[in-house]
């Protein structure tokens, strides 16, 4: 079981800020393990699970202070295992724990099988198994984007950059070469700036110079237009 606990801050910008920001980072920080690819973005893919209410998408919008996500995460459609996570927003901060299962187990997650958790003999299994059972928990939407990584091992640092969100909210094989995905947020970049404690001086100044403004923006919620649209 992996655990991460951080501060993240989010902010919407444009692609050639983006591309002039990261010229900049590029001198303090080092491109994440995924990122050393040859354009330096990589796939990120997700299958997030809601209630039967869709009572995380609804808390989201409410502002609820203490709320939680729970997804399934790929990197390619290739590999043999997947990440479960479930992340919680606790105040500033906000808490990842994220078991590494194989496909088989992935894909009996998306068929409702969480059964298979309670085999597992972790806490986190169990925490996830009576969040996703007694919620009535089921596959709700893929998102997909692109992203490029910086970290620094001070303060566990981590800047990302995600490009060209779209989303799924009708067919839920993650593993899946075949989706039929819509643009939700294509026009800009989500700039996220994660920290444990305390932010760099040095990232500061860098940032200060673009006057951002720190905004609430999920990927999960706007990856859901058709709930938005035709059920809420």
């Amino acid at each position: 079981m992996l655990s991460v606990t951080r501060r993240e801050l989010k902010y919407t910008i444009d692609y050639e800020t983006s591309l002039i920001l990261q010229n900049e980072l590029e001198c303090l920080l080092q491109p994440d393990t995924y990122s050393q690819s040859a354009n330096g973005y990589y796939t990120v893919r997700s299958l997030y699970f809601d209630s039967w209410n869709n009572k995380d998408y609804k808390e989201k919008f409410a502002g609820i202070e203490r709320r939680k996500k729970i997804r399934l995460r790929i990197y390619n459609t290739n590999q043999q295992n997947a990440k479960l996570e479930i992340k919680k927003k606790e105040g500033v901060y906000q808490k990842k724990d994220s078991l590494v299962i194989s496909r088989t187990e992935a894909e009996q997650f998306i068929q409702g099988e969480y059964y298979r958790l309670l085999d597992m003999g972790e806490e986190t299994a169990y925490r996830l198994y009576c969040d996703m059972v007694l919620g009535v928990y089921r596959p709700a939407a893929i998102i997909e984007y692109e992203r490029r990584a910086y970290v620094y091992p001070a303060f566990d640092t981590r800047i990302t950059f995600d490009r060209n969100v779209k989303s799924c909210e009708t067919f839920f094989n993650i593993y899946s070469n075949d989706i039929t995905f819509m643009p939700v947020f294509t026009d800009k970049v989500i700039l996220e700036v994660k920290f444990n404690g305390v932010l760099l001086e040095s990232i500061k100044r860098v940032l200060a110079k673009y006057n951002l403004s720190n905004v609430s923006v999920g990927k999960y919620a706007l990856g859901r237009p058709l709930m938005a649209r035709y059920i809420l």
